[in-house]
């Protein structure tokens, strides 16, 4: 008895110092081994099999470069496994946007972000195009709610955010942002079958302003009826002056300062000045909206002020000559009987 008991110490001893050797090896090896020590056979899971810190940063990398959008047969090349793959999308790591195609991480995309997963998810032939082009040219304020792409081979359907429209002709392609996009012309070609009558003009006279497209163009595409583009200056000074003449009226003034402005035609002495409407004769689009802060002026200092628009007078000269005539008529009539 005495000398069992005597020698369990000496036992448990051995038994301690050939875990703590093992345990040694298995760590100098760079063995998985849990948290309490035991060296024994851990769980792994499809992404620790597939997805080592290497796979992680090449797929930051990736993603890094196109605005968080990666496809699935990037992972796969990637050396991830079908089950890797699914294991992550399982845990949040990363976001069904489309079949195939995942944001990483977050699914709080970029603008681009969102049009790169569009495009991904509609083919290699897919391209922006519609009011999502008109929007990349600047031909509208902002983007629309949903994403335009035009295909020529056989896309997906259109569903939720994705509009898909199919071509047999191979559209005329631009880049913007590194995105393929439909060029100026074709995306004007492709409003012009969605778009009402004013808004149509809207765009283009904005492409033109822009200088993304010119009234021959515009002409040949047969988008619009020429005469209700907007024109250049000296268009719209011969078509007022050729009204003014058959309706009689007195010839004003082209380009005459008032203060700080110049006012497109003015009667100095009946003090009206006549200023057109449109883009094409300011220059672009925020001169377009100052226009309402030179009419504020003009109006303090005395003078009346009546804004013709290209299409009223291709469309009805004569009413626009009439209300022009009783215009100057009043004020002379006013200006005459302040002075007795």
């Amino acid at each position: 008895m005495t000398a069992g008991v005597a020698g369990r110490p000496r036992v448990q001893a051995g038994e301690m110092l050939k875990r703590t050797r093992e345990r040694s090896n298995v760590l100098a090896s760079g063995a998985a081994c849990s948290v309490d020590g035991d060296i024994g056979p851990q769980r792994r899971t499809p992404a620790d099999l597939n997805g080592s810190d290497g796979v992680d940063r090449q797929l930051a990398r990736l993603a890094t470069r196109q605005q968080g959008i990666v496809e699935r047969r990037e992972l796969i090349g990637l050396g991830l496994s079908a089950a890797a793959v699914d294991h992550r999308v399982r845990t949040g790591r990363l976001i069904v946007l489309y079949r195939g195609v995942y944001a990483v991480g977050h699914a709080a995309l970029s603008e681009l972000g969102q049009l790169r997963a569009a495009l991904v998810a509609a083919g290699p032939t897919a391209v922006l195009s519609h009011a999502t082009a008109a929007a990349l040219w600047k031909l509208v304020r902002s983007m629309p709610p949903f994403i335009d792409v035009t295909v020529t081979r056989r896309g997906p359907r259109t569903r939720g955010h994705l509009r898909v429209h199919s071509t047999r002709r191979p559209p005329d392609v631009r880049t913007i942002h590194s995105l393929p996009v439909t060029a100026p012309l074709r995306t004007l070609v492709d409003l012009a079958a969605t778009h009402s009558a004013p808004q149509l003009e809207r765009v283009c006279a904005e492409a033109l302003v822009l200088k993304l497209v010119t009234q021959e163009e515009l002409d040949a595409a047969g988008i619009l009826d020429p005469d209700l583009v907007a024109p250049t200056r000296s268009e719209f000074e011969r078509r007022f002056f050729a009204a003014l003449r058959g309706a009689g009226l007195p010839r004003p003034i082209a380009g005459h300062p008032i203060g700080p402005y110049l006012a497109d035609f003015a009667w100095p002495a009946e003090r009206v000045v006549v200023e057109t409407d449109g883009w094409e004769f300011h220059g672009h689009r925020s001169a377009f909206e100052d226009d309402r802060a030179r009419d504020a002026y003009l109006a303090a200092s005395g003078w009346v002020v009546v804004r013709i628009t290209w299409r009223r007078l291709c469309d009805k000269p004569m009413l626009v000559m009439a209300q022009l005539a009783q215009t100057l008529a009043r004020r002379a009539s006013t200006l005459h009987a302040r002075s007795k």
